[in-house]
């Protein structure tokens, strides 16, 4: 049985129509100018953001090829992304995101990688090792993108990606990110981090 299309449901196209506009804004100025574009999406879920990301690219090359790779160890989330964006530029891949320099055949020349509302507050060692693996996976001149739901774990993430040798580059506030109900503190995309590798 075919699943609902939830990238079809208007509070989430509304969130990603915000998403891909400060996405924009904070890459634009600090991504080299690119005839193409890898986008590596670390523990990625059923990866809502897939097509945001997609056209995000797209902008970014003024309409050169782009490829996603979307990664995540939950295997019904990747399912359901494969399914549900099979029309997209993109592979979903069952993979631990903190072992993902075992998986020798993705490089690691990607133009961006994106961890979408990361949950460093709920175990900082562990996602030591995916912003680590990620990083590991940029091209010199790459950029690695966090979006965060609340403020202090947001800070706690750019203050270990600083630690890993990362440099921030554009730190804003979605003021138009929209708040969650049932968690006073919290909304979507709320924080988005862009990152380079210090001196590069």
């Amino acid at each position: 049985m075919t699943q609902p299309n939830p990238s079809t449901h208007p509070t989430l196209v509304e969130d990603m129509k915000k998403l891909r506009s400060i996405l924009k804004d904070s890459l634009s100025p600090h991504l080299a100018s690119q005839k193409d574009m890898r986008i590596l999406n670390l523990a990625c879920g059923r990866c809502d953001e897939a097509e945001t990301l997609v056209q995000v690219g797209t902008d970014l090359t003024h309409g050169g090829s782009v490829e996603m790779i979307g990664a995540d160890i939950r295997i019904r989330e990747i399912r359901q992304a494969r399914e549900t964006h099979a029309h997209l530029p993109a592979q979903f891949l069952i993979e631990d995101a903190t072992k993902i320099d075992q998986h020798k055949e993705l490089g690691d020349d990607f133009n961006m990688v994106f961890l979408r509302h990361q949950n460093f507050w709920h175990g900082q060692e562990l996602w030591k090792k995916i912003f680590d693996q990620g990083i590991a996976k940029l091209r010199p001149d790459g950029m690695l993108v966090i979006t965060s739901y609340f403020d202090v774990e947001h800070r706690l993430a750019l203050r270990a990606l600083e630690a890993l040798g990362m440099e921030v580059v554009s730190n804003k506030r979605n003021r138009a990110s929209r708040t969650l109900s049932d968690a006073p503190g919290k909304s979507v995309d709320r924080w988005v981090a862009v990152l380079k590798r210090r001196g590069s």
